[in-house]
């Protein structure tokens, strides 16, 4: 029997596209209150008008969580709608791809916030609310197999955040475990969405999933399955941890994936400069 989210306020951070978007309309099918935060609005607009019509409940707000005070804005934002904070969902990121010396310090900071920053200070502004919460609080953070679990090539400034963030959900989880909070990741493999579409092509994201062991890449769908079960009831022995979600990637290396990420990226560097 699936979990029910009813009268359950989820927050859910990049709630506009992709990965973020999936997990929003993952909580508000199962009942959910959901505060989609997103730097452009017009896609979250998208996504609520699609909630609402499947007969959902969520909210918007126009976020920037590269920004501490606007991390802050979220989170009073969903208690002023919703009454409280019972999920954090941290979807968002500005991904800085490149190597050493291919990502100046403006991007490296983007990503760095992003990324690992604003995960301390959302948990840090709903920690309050969080601690209130029914069944216990969630903070679940969208991580990567990228900086934890293997290493990209030309990915550096991405992996290190992602890597920061790891660290900081077992630490973290240590913070707050004894106000009924729990603190976790899922760090996915390549997810086939709309960011990796325009990336890699359909074409190349078809040839990197089929050297993928499960043959295939992950889905927005597969992460949102994740983050349901670790902000259910069912998972409150679950904190400092990290599921890995990448169809077997890491633990079989085909030749010849690298090579379709790399060639795709450098196409995309060269498009920026």
């Amino acid at each position: 029997m699936a979990e029910s989210f009813a009268g359950k306020s989820v927050i859910v951070t990049g709630g506009g596209r992709g990965v973020g978007r999936g997990i929003g309309q993952a909580f508000a099918a199962a009942g959910a209150n959901v505060m989609l935060g997103a730097r452009t609005l017009s896609y979250a607009t998208d996504v609520k008008a699609e909630i609402e019509a499947a007969g959902g409940v969520a909210e918007i707000v126009g976020v920037d969580i590269s920004r501490h005070d606007d991390c802050r804005a979220l989170v009073d934002a969903a208690v002023a709608a919703f009454g409280g904070v019972d999920v954090i969902v941290h979807a968002a990121a500005d991904i800085p791809h490149g190597g050493l010396g291919h990502v100046d310090d403006d991007r490296l900071e983007a990503g760095f916030a992003s990324i690992a920053k604003a995960a301390w200070w959302l948990l840090d502004a709903a920690r309050p609310y969080l601690a209130k919460a029914n069944d216990g609080g969630r903070f679940i953070a969208i991580g990567s197999i990228n900086g934890t679990f293997n290493v990209v090539p030309n990915m550096t400034a991405y992996g290190m955040a992602k890597a920061a963030l790891d660290a900081f959900v077992r630490a973290a989880a240590g913070d707050v475990v004894g106000e009924g909070i729990t603190v976790n990741a899922v760090n996915p493999g390549l997810v086939a969405s709309d960011r990796a579409k325009a990336v890699l092509g359909d074409d190349g994201l078809a040839a990197y999933g089929a050297t993928v062991p499960v043959g295939r890449a992950g889905t927005p769908e597969d992460i949102a399955h994740a983050c349901l079960f670790l902000a259910s009831a069912r998972s409150d022995y679950i904190t400092g941890t990290t599921i890995k979600m990448d169809g077997g990637s890491t633990v079989a290396a085909p030749a010849g994936r690298n090579e379709i990420l790399q060639e795709r990226l450098k196409a995309q560097h060269g498009k920026a400069n």
